[in-house]
């Protein structure tokens, strides 16, 4: 009888495979790297800060969040008990994170680039986003002249 079954799901799987047509499916928006968007759709700061949110949110926000379930997977094949209740823990991160690259998806950064551009507003929750990287961009580029600075009165102190 198991065979039986097993002949079937297989035979069943390879004359499914072969009968499907292959539809060729054209890419509307191609995915863009982070210079190309910067390229294309950065010629202001705020849109230079709105690709910034975009990519540090789904990059690494999202994988931060995601990546706990696969090490937690790992700890319940050695020590199970332990790795039960670590997965009860990092089930909802995973989630989260799966939330936050659909959030900020490469889609959801062209919606919002191309309303920014024929608008120039944003919604309030976005703009107090917005507005906090853009202050973290201006503080490190303070911080990165002071320090050349610096080292330039160093260099002339020590001549």
């Amino acid at each position: 009888m198991k065979y039986l079954l097993l002949t079937s799901i297989v035979l069943f799987l390879s004359v499914n495979s072969f009968a499907k047509k292959h539809k060729i499916k054209k890419a509307k928006n191609p995915k863009l790297s982070y210079q190309e968007y910067i390229i294309q759709y950065g010629n202001n700061d705020t849109s230079v800060a709105i690709i910034n949110l975009f990519f540090d949110k789904r990059n690494e926000t999202a994988v931060g969040k995601m990546s706990f379930l696969p090490i937690t997977a790992g700890i319940t094949m050695f020590v199970p008990p332990i790795g039960l209740g670590l997965s009860a823990i990092t089930s909802p991160l995973f989630i989260s994170g799966l939330i936050t690259r659909t959030r900020y998806s490469h889609k959801n950064l062209l919606i919002a680039l191309k309303s920014y551009h024929n608008t120039n507003m944003l919604s309030a929750n976005f703009q107090n986003k917005i507005f906090k990287q853009i202050k973290a961009q201006k503080k490190e580029i303070y911080i990165a002249e002071s320090e050349e600075q610096l080292m330039a009165l160093r260099e002339i102190r020590n001549e």
